[in-house]
């Protein structure tokens, strides 16, 4: 009993850190449109939404012919042409023909109704009116469909079909400037019409087409409604399927049914469930009074909904004002979010009522109605960077010599350096894109974070000796040493190179973390965290990121346990149900042994734990840097064993996260924001909008721990890498002082260019950058692993068979990468995580062979696993 009363208190605290302030709809009307139509085809392209066609009717259904168009930017309506008849009931999906870089949208229409019946043709309008003839519908006459986006053009289903309900669905797709129809597996269950369909990212990180409601046939033979949903997806194999959906809380059939954010649906208006049956079963003379009501009799649906694609859930998500009337049929479209903006529904025209048509457009904004975070937020952390830039300050202090300034004076205590590593390798990529990743996948990618501890001791039993005994600086002195300077140079330029790319990611991350708090633009938070990380790093040195790894690491690790144990406590059952729901749901999931090379198995994620890891700990300078730091080769060793354990623990915690955010709204749906942008984004909209302004303050102070950490290591390392393997190289006759100074120079460069890339990538439109961090580092550093790999255990590859071997790395990493999809080499290409590993094994097998008829003339005496050098005195 006293263990129940300890859970209902430790459930009363955590109920009152979490602030549950949910999205408020800002609903305003639009200049009238210039004609009331229903059903007609309407999409945004551009800035520009076109509504063409459509019925309309007086005394009589009529159908419409015109197009008008409504400049988003100018609030005006225009009329702009006409169609070649009039046509109403068909499907339209706007379709960019151009490409990411140079958009060119058109609205792709297929089918209706036309005062001849139903047609098969479909065209595309332009933004200017006119049209383009487009293959016509194969299968017959094709009216009332369902349409979404689909890969390069659009899906069809639950349509009439020549007249007749049906659960074939049909796609119209664009390859190579060519339309072609094709067909996907049918619906289950009975045919069906007029349901609604949207496409929105999924669980698993699929894509998911979700179809829900419209009307089947009743064993009376007559219509009726349906809510029953279902989702085309990828399952565990990676195949597609239909999989069935939570159903639709009210009848879908007139309803709009609009993608949001990067996981919502939308669902607007619709007819009353009870009314469509009952109407459908009317007598005309019934039905003829009933026309005669006011709209609000027919009781059609005032509830906006709200379909999460992730976990599945339907949430209310409000209610139309008194003054906007429910429609049915109505156009719409999306504007999407842009800089500080949130998207916006545009909702034109309709029926207000059976026979009654509206002119009446609305746009619904959303807003916040409250905010966590707030002034004390900022307090706390202010207080945490004031300890840090005080920290900063006994460093900058300190007489600068080069040695303090790149190397640390070799006088870090092991568990610091161990931290620093620790701090180093996590980052803010741990903090936010491993909870994203978990949240929409599993914990497939766990094993390798357990590499770290298989590579740890091949990086001190054969890697170690030669970064502490050769007194480096740079650990590409060594590949001079060992090979020659051209390669010595190489790698070092690639480590570079990766750097600028890893400042951009790391930048990134928090940058999202901090918009989603302020509101200020990831663009002005990319600025903030750059700068007063390049201003950091540049005072402080080796010595002062080092210790302040170590208090960060610290921060990182408390902000991460609080925040896993509050997605817990609020989540429906507390520990067990987090457990019930992450397990039926498969969060859990750890381990796949298909042998495959296409998909995430378990053999895939440890190749790529084991190149990434190998890589990270023997040819890193920001590992290697830390390393020598230590007093001696014993200490660096129990440095690398201490960051091992850790990064299991931390990353326990983090999958952890991302599994209880998955619970949380899996709990909670109405708390999540259906305006969110990106997946990365759900962390830090979570702690903007739910955690006690306290909390908040403390983990957006740990995220920006992560953040400076592996930012100052970054950028600290390519200092040290540019000045020693580039200018003191080439101009050894320079002072401390000199070098220290040049130091500080390439730490503003390489953040800027840092910066610079981070500001790019934040336009880029990328579901997961866990994903494409791993592939990224696969491909950029599977070669600098090669050339260390071959210069401690293969003393007959020389500098010649080493570099051919490193291009063909190169050549056979992105030769993969560049395989389009939907080519025959397609069939063949595998998960980009086995990029790495199978470069690293071309690289090495064709230096050897290479080697053969090049071998080594070098001396590699104390260079080599076969003759190290002498050990240290400790």
């Amino acid at each position: 009993m006293r263990i129940k009363q300890m859970f209902a208190v430790a459930a009363l605290c955590v109920s009152s850190l979490l602030c549950a302030v949910p999205l408020k709809m800002d609903w305003k009307a639009m200049p009238e449109a210039p004609e009331a139509v229903a059903r007609p085809f309407a999409g945004l392209l551009g800035k520009t939404m076109l509504v063409a066609g459509g019925s309309t009717y007086e005394t009589a259904k009529a159908y419409s012919s015109k197009i008008a168009a409504y400049d988003v930017q100018q609030g005006t309506w225009t009329e702009i042409g006409a169609l070649p008849e009039g046509i109403a009931e068909g499907a339209a999906v706007a379709v960019n023909v151009g490409s990411a870089v140079s958009a060119d949208w058109r609205l792709l229409c297929v089918g209706g109704v036309t005062a001849q019946g139903a047609t098969s043709k479909a065209f595309l309008l332009k933004v200017d009116g006119s049209q383009e003839a487009l293959p016509e519908f194969p299968h017959g006459t094709l009216s009332m469909t369902a349409a979404a986006p689909w890969e390069n053009g659009a899906v069809f289903a639950c349509g009439l079909l020549n007249g007749e309900a049906t659960n074939r669905v049909f796609t119209l797709t664009r390859k190579e400037g060519k339309w072609t129809w094709g067909e996907l597996p049918a619906l289950p269950g009975p045919a069906r019409a007029q349901a609604v369909a949207a496409v929105q990212n999924g669980d698993q990180k699929s894509l998911v087409l979700a179809v829900f409601g419209g009307t089947i046939t009743a064993e009376d033979g007559k219509p009726m409604a349906d809510v029953k949903g279902w989702g085309y997806t990828k399952n565990f194999d990676g195949a597609w399927e239909w999989k069935p959906l939570e159903d639709a809380p009210v009848a879908t059939i007139g309803a709009t049914f609009q993608a949001i954010g990067d996981q919502h649906m939308l669902l607007i208006g619709g007819y009353n469930r009870q009314m469509w049956d009952r109407a459908n079963r009317m007598l005309p003379a019934d039905w003829q009074k009933m026309l005669t009501e006011a709209p609000a009799a027919f009781n059609w649906n005032r509830t906006v909904w709200a379909y999460h694609a992730v976990t599945g859930k339907w949430v209310e998500y409000g209610e139309l004002p008194a003054e906007v009337l429910p429609r049915c049929g109505a156009a719409a479209a999306l504007i999407p979010a842009e800089g500080k903006v949130m998207p916006k529904v545009i909702l034109v025209g309709g029926e207000v009522k059976p026979a009654l048509r509206t002119k009446a457009a609305h746009v619904v904004s959303f807003a916040r109605q409250g905010w966590a975070f707030s002034w004390v937020s900022w307090v706390v952390i202010g207080i945490y960077f004031l300890a840090m830039v005080g920290m900063a300050m006994i460093f900058v202090l300190r007489q600068k010599t080069a040695d303090s300034y790149f190397r640390g004076g070799k006088s870090i205590p092991w568990f610091v350096a161990g931290m620093s590593i620790f701090a180093t390798m996590l980052s803010s990529i741990t903090f936010i894109s491993i909870p994203t990743m978990t949240y929409i996948g599993d914990w497939r990618y766990f094993p390798m974070v357990l590499c770290i501890l298989a590579m740890a001791p091949v990086a001190i039993y054969f890697y170690l000796p030669f970064f502490c005994r050769l007194n480096i600086t740079s650990a590409y002195e060594y590949l001079e040493k060992r090979f020659n300077l051209a390669i010595r140079l190489f790698g070092s330029a690639v480590f570079n190179i990766f750097m600028v790319c890893r400042v951009a990611v790391v930048t990134l991350l928090p940058a999202l973390a901090l918009d989603a708090v302020t509101g200020i633009g990831v663009e002005n938070c990319i600025l903030i965290c750059g700068v007063a990380t390049i201003l950091y790093c540049c005072v402080g040195g080796l010595d002062a990121v080092i210790w302040s790894d170590f208090v960060q690491g610290i921060v990182l690790l408390g902000g991460a346990v609080t925040v896993l144990v509050l997605l817990i406590m609020n989540t429906t059952g507390g520990f067990t149900g987090f457990v019930d729901i992450a397990q039926s749901h498969d969060k859990l999931r750890l381990l796949d042994f298909r042998f495959l090379l296409k998909e995430p198995v378990f053999w895939v994620v440890v190749i790529q734990g084991l190149v990434s890891n190998l890589s990270s700990y023997t040819s890193d300078q920001c590992v290697v840097q830390r390393y020598i730091a230590c007093t001696n080769e014993k200490k660096a060793a129990n440095s690398i064993w201490f960051n091992g354990v850790l990064s299991v623990i931390a990353s326990i915690i983090f999958y952890g996260i991302g599994s209880a955010l998955y619970t949380h709204y899996f709990s909670n749906p109405g708390l999540m924001d259906v305006t969110m942008p990106k997946s990365d984004s759900v962390f830090p909209i979570f702690m903007a909008m739910e955690l006690h302004p306290v909390i908040a303050g403390l983990v957006i102070a740990a995220i920006f721990a992560a953040t400076i950490s592996t930012l100052s290591a970054n950028l600290t390392s390519a200092s040290t890498a540019i000045t020693t393997d580039f200018v003191v190289r080439f101009k050894p006759s320079l002072t401390g002082p000199q070098q220290v100074k040049c130091g500080r120079i390439c730490v503003i460069v390489i953040g800027i260019l840092g910066v610079g890339a981070a500001l790019t990538l934040a336009q880029l439109p990328t579901r997961s950058l866990f994903d494409e961090f791993q592939k990224f580092i696969a491909m950029l550093t599977a070669g600098l692993t090669a050339l260390f790999f071959m210069g401690i255990f293969m003393p007959r590859v020389g500098g010649i068979p080493a570099v051919i071997g490193l291009l063909a790395n190169y050549v056979v990493c992105y030769g993969l990468d560049l395989i389009p999809a939907g080519s025959a080499l397609a069939t063949i290409k595998p998960h980009p995580f086995v990029y790495g590993g199978i470069g690293l094994v071309v690289c090495i097998i064709i230096a050897w062979v290479l080697s053969i008829f090049f071998p080594n003339t070098r001396e590699t005496k104390g260079l080599t696993h076969f003759s190290r050098p002498q050990k240290e005195e400790e």
